[in-house]
This record gives structure tokens, sequence and C-alpha cells, in this order.
């Protein structure tokens, strides 16, 4: 089985233990994942001022493709991520090729549907954004997955979210991924309605 690959695009102002609970559980799982930095230094301010250090710049790896994207929220992270055409390039470039677009919280509605990159999807978001964007069919779920879109409403649902994410990346081997939701204790898993 081929190792699947994904890209957390982080900037000043990121959701801290969103992007943090998610590189946790696809690591787990033997996803290999690359933390990129779409500022000019690696090392990054996180909304409550922590300091964490990406693998790459997103310039490093501007030309690379991976199984998935995710984007976490944070209001100042995603209105950087949302401005920098670089980003918004590199994830119309993985929608085109069919890729997973996992948003959690703010960056569903201030990155995706800003961008009117969701179309007729189905997603969700956090802090009732959608009401500011006509992209996208907002949808009062905690987790939404609709075609090549993953989106959650925000930290409370971090697990969740990864989860999900996993479980659609490792389609041949989803009992690994129940397995390592049950070690670590995670008792809502498997979500009923996402089956």
């Amino acid at each position: 089985m081929t190792t699947k690959k994904v890209a957390v695009l982080l900037a000043d102002g990121f959701e801290e233990a969103e992007a943090v609970i998610f590189i946790d559980i696809m690591r787990r799982l033997d996803i290999e994942v690359d933390v990129l930095s779409c500022m000019d230094t690696p090392v990054m301010n996180t909304y409550f001022g922590t300091k964490i250090t990406a693998d790459f710049l997103l310039s490093e790896k501007i030309d690379d493709s991976y199984d998935a994207i995710m984007t976490p929220g944070g209001p100042k992270g995603t209105d950087s991520l949302s401005a920098n055409p670089h980003v918004m390039a590199f994830i119309k470039r993985h929608i085109a090729a069919g890729k997973y677009i996992c948003a959690l919280c703010s960056s569903g509605a201030k990155v995706l549907a800003a961008h009117h990159l969701l179309q007729q999807h189905r997603y969700s978001t956090g802090d009732k954004l959608a009401d500011k964007f006509d992209d996208g069919i907002y949808v009062d779920q905690d987790i939404e997955v609709d075609g090549q879109f993953i989106t959650g409403k925000g930290l409370g649902v971090s697990f969740e979210f990864s989860f999900t994410v996993a479980r659609h990346l490792l389609t041949e081997n989803t009992q690994k991924v129940d397995w390592q939701a049950n070690h670590i204790y995670f008792k809502h898993w498997p979500l009923d309605y996402l089956k």
C-alpha cells in the first residue's frame, strides 16, 4: 500500500491545537505529513503565542502533490492564507487533481468559500462565518464530507475531523484508523452520521 501524504498549510495566527492534533493523528497512522509555512520563515507564532516550526516553506514544496491538504482555523492565520496567491494556487491545483481538501474551523469559510472554491458542495465552518459568503452550502454539522471536501466546525471536533480525514485516506485499512481511535480512548468513533 502506498504511503499517503498530507500538506498542512500554516501562517502566523493559526489555531495551534487544531493543527497539532491533526498532525499527531496523521503521523500515528503512518500518513506522511509536511507542515508547510506559508510565510518567509519556518518559525511561526500561533493564535495563542506558541512558537511552532514548520518542516518546510510552502515555496520549497510548491510543485509537490499531496493526497490531501489541511488548513486549520485561527482568525489571523486564515486571513493570511486567504490573502496569499501561492496558497490559493496550490489549493486550486489540488482541487483540480481531485485531492482531498480538509478545512477546519474558520478556514472552511475564510479560505475556501471566500474564493468560491466550494461551488455547490456542502461544508461546515465555525463562528457563523458562512453567513458572510455566498459560496458552498453551509450545513450545521460537526463534520461534513462532500466529495473531496472534508470540513469541521472547530477545535472541539479536531479528533473527529482528523480521524475522518484518515479514514478517507486509508480506505484499504480502516481497521487501523479504528484501532488507533480506540487506543487513544477516543470514545466517539466511528461517527454514526458519517456512515
